[in-house]
Formats: structure tokens, sequence, C-alpha cells
């Protein structure tokens, strides 16, 4: 029974959750609704430019350097406040943020989306969470445009890499990953334990990745409380990696592993 009290078995089940934003933590893709808002003929371009995306003939990078040179510069206090009342969190995922919390398990928020706006929700919500993604600017101009602080320094793949971020730095800690898109393919591939929905879901079920299937967090935070509290055993270490994957990371940790 949750009762605030973190005991030492539950601390060391050493886990840490590495959460995707855009379809995961909030229901919509939030990139697809300031296009359709902001962007002149928004609507068709947004799905156009995720079509190929998610079709794989363009990359993340490319995507949203088309999306951003389409968004306003002189309008980001717009779509903040756009974002604020039109982003909804999924349904129970505060209540497994606060699952989290109350036993110490250290949740990142890593995205391919935008900071501003990823920031604009946590703030609405009262929700304080490291964030890693991208981030838009604007240059003298005023004109938008994306850097990746968090890309990979010479794959250019992703515009985040999640991979490297799923993959950690050198922590005992197993790494859960949380996502719905064919975009967090990588992340996938190298996390420990994956919680997958829509595009990913089909993808770790053709690509033979172990994972539980969620559509809200209801799931996902009674599979955490059948390992927290009921001491249910987590799953054994699988292969990470995936030596046929574009992803350097990924075909790296696929010939270190041991089997």
């Amino acid at each position: 029974m949750i009762d605030g009290t973190v005991t030492t078995s539950a601390r060391s089940r050493g886990l840490r959750v590495v959460l995707d934003f855009d379809g995961t933590l909030v229901d919509p893709n939030v990139a697809i609704l300031l296009v359709e808002e902001f962007a002149e003929n928004g609507r068709e371009v947004a799905h156009e430019i995720d079509r190929l995306l998610h079709e794989g003939k363009m990359g993340l990078r490319e995507a949203w350097q088309r999306q951003a040179a389409l968004l306003p510069g002189d309008r980001l206090k717009d779509m903040s406040k756009f974002v604020r009342k039109h982003v909804p969190l999924r349904n129970g995922a505060r209540e497994f943020l606060l699952f989290a919390d109350r036993y110490t398990v250290p949740v990142t928020v890593v995205s391919g989306g935008l900071e501003f706006y990823i920031q604009e929700v946590l703030d609405r919500e009262g929700i304080a969470l490291p964030i890693r993604s991208d981030q838009l600017v604007l240059d003298r101009v005023g004109k938008s445009r994306v850097i990746h602080p968090y890309g990979h320094p010479t794959c250019r793949l992703c515009g985040i890499c999640k991979a490297a971020i799923v993959q950690g730095d050198g922590s005992p800690d197993r790494t859960v990953f949380i996502a719905d898109g064919s975009t967090d393919r990588y992340g996938a591939e190298t996390a420990d334990l994956v919680f997958a929905r829509r595009r990913l879901l089909d993808y770790c079920r053709a690509a033979g990745i172990p994972c539980f299937p969620f559509e809200d967090f209801d799931p996902v935070t009674e599979q955490f409380r059948r390992w927290f509290e009921d001491g249910e055993d987590l799953p054994l270490p699988r292969r990470r990696g995936l030596p046929d994957s574009p992803c350097p990371i990924s075909q790296g940790l696929s010939e270190s592993t041991l089997t």
C-alpha cells in the first residue's frame, strides 16, 4: 500500500524512466497542432510532413526544420498560450508521476519535440522534471529554426539522440522507456524495459523487442506497483540493441552485449 514511506527494498529496484512527450505524456502531437494552428495551409503541410517522416522518407531533423520554418517567430507567446489551453496530459499520467516520485524513481522527459511547449505543459501542471529535447530559437531577423543540443555527434538520423539518453552514463540503474512513435524505435532498441503504444508497439512486435502495451497510464502504474509493492520480479535482462539497426548506438550495444 502506498503510504508515502519508501522502503529499502523499493529503492533497490534500481530503475530510471525515460518518458516521451508528444503522444505519450500528452495526448496530441503538439508540433502538428502548432503548425495546423499557426502556419499558412498548416493542416495540409503538417500531415504531409508527418506522413513522410513515419514512412521513413524524411529524417526527424529535416521534418523539424521544415515545420519550424512555418512557425511565426513573433507569435511564440501565442503558441505557448495555445499549448497551455489545448494540450492535456494523458489519462493517468499524473498518478504515474506521483507513484514514481513516491518511490524515488527518476523520470526524465526526452522528446523530439520542442522545449518551450514541453515546459509550458509541465509548468501548468506543477510538474518539475528534467527535459531533454530540441529547442526553437530565432535568428537575427526573427525567423524560427530548431537546434539539437542532445543530438548525436556524428549520426544525423534524429534530432535528439534518444538512444544515447536511454543508454545512460554507466549507471547500474535499468532504464524504462515509455513512448509511442516510430521515431522512438532507437530508444526502444537500447532500453532495458519498454512500455509502448501505437506505432512503437507495432515496431517492437515486428522487431521482437519485448514490451508492455499501454494506452493510458493506468497499466503502467499498475505494473510498477507490482514491482514495487507486490514484489514481482523484474524481467530478466535482454540483449539490447539490434545488429541491423541504422542507429550506431543500437548497433554497438548489440555487438557488445552478451547473450
